[in-house]
């Protein structure tokens, strides 16, 4: 994930919510796809209910306290820029500290 290792270093994480438990072969593509951010199942919904996530999948990129600073549904060519945006700007706001 490009952006994640864009941002790391200014303590921007990334983290991949499953609705349900990861199937066997997902260990192996986040494997063979060197997937370093964390990855997580979420079996009772709970992370799903808290972000009201309706569909996916959902991009939420939340603060140091816990606010939902940016929210988006579906992904398209363009995305990425949009989110490096986002997350600029929540760095700068911390003053460099995401």
């Amino acid at each position: 994930m490009e952006l994640y290792e864009k941002y790391e270093a200014d303590g921007f994480k990334v983290v991949s919510i499953n609705s349900g438990t990861l199937p066997p072969a997902a260990g192996d593509f986040l494997n063979e796809n060197n997937v370093r951010h964390i990855v997580l199942s979420d079996e009772d919904r709970e992370v799903f209910d808290a972000y009201k996530v309706t569909g996916i999948p959902v991009t939420v990129v939340v603060d140091h306290e816990g606010r939902v600073i940016y929210r988006h549904l579906g992904f398209s060519q363009g995305d990425e820029e949009k989110l490096a945006k986002e997350i600029e700007t929540l760095i700068a706001w911390r003053g460099g500290e995401a």
